[in-house]
């Protein structure tokens, strides 16, 4: 297809075309994308030769020092885990007989304090606990009063008796003292 084509064909109102002319388009097209996918399957084969020569150019002690920083951060995000695991359930052991009313807020404000710690042990704990509950009194549940009471004590109601020997007894136990 050369310039003065397109710009007859263009320069045509209806812009129609002949069935070979678009067959011809329909198959350089089809041979470009033939052609595109197999240079990408060419590219992705030599791209992984390279990263298997690559791999093959580090020598076995690089691959074993590889292998052990790894190992070692695993290592490290296991005691790390171990140790929340100990914090939690020393936490858990200072708190259980304390008689506290929000127990998860109490075991994030003493996690929160401990952080800073670098020896967690149950007397640590222990501490922390009995500060918390100094600044903090309103964690623990009071056993003089009952908020549900409010300001009167709850009393019975006896406004409607149950049945009729309830009534009867009522009505004698008024008369008879």
């Amino acid at each position: 297809v050369t310039a003065d084509e397109v710009t007859e064909e263009s320069s045509d109102e209806q812009k129609t075309y002949d069935a070979e002319y678009v067959k011809s388009l329909r198959e350089e097209a089809k041979s470009y994308r033939k052609d595109k996918a197999a240079l990408k399957k060419e590219f992705e084969e030599t791209k992984s030769k390279l990263e298997a020569l690559e791999a093959e150019k580090l020598s076995d002690i690089e691959k074993k020092e590889k292998k052990i920083a790894e190992l070692e951060k695993e290592l490290e995000s296991r005691e790390t885990a171990m140790k929340d695991k100990e914090m939690e359930a020393l936490i858990v052991e200072a708190i259980s007989d304390k008689n506290i009313v929000d127990k998860e807020v109490a075991k994030l404000l003493i996690r929160a304090e401990l952080e800073t710690a670098d020896d967690v042990d149950s007397k640590s704990v222990s501490k922390v606990v009995d500060k918390l509950i100094k600044e903090k009194p309103y964690l623990v549940a009071s056993t003089s009063a009952n908020p549900s009471s409010g300001n009167f004590a709850k009393q019975e109601n006896d406004v409607a008796p149950k049945d009729g020997v309830d009534v009867l007894k009522k009505f004698i136990g008024g008369y008879v003292k």
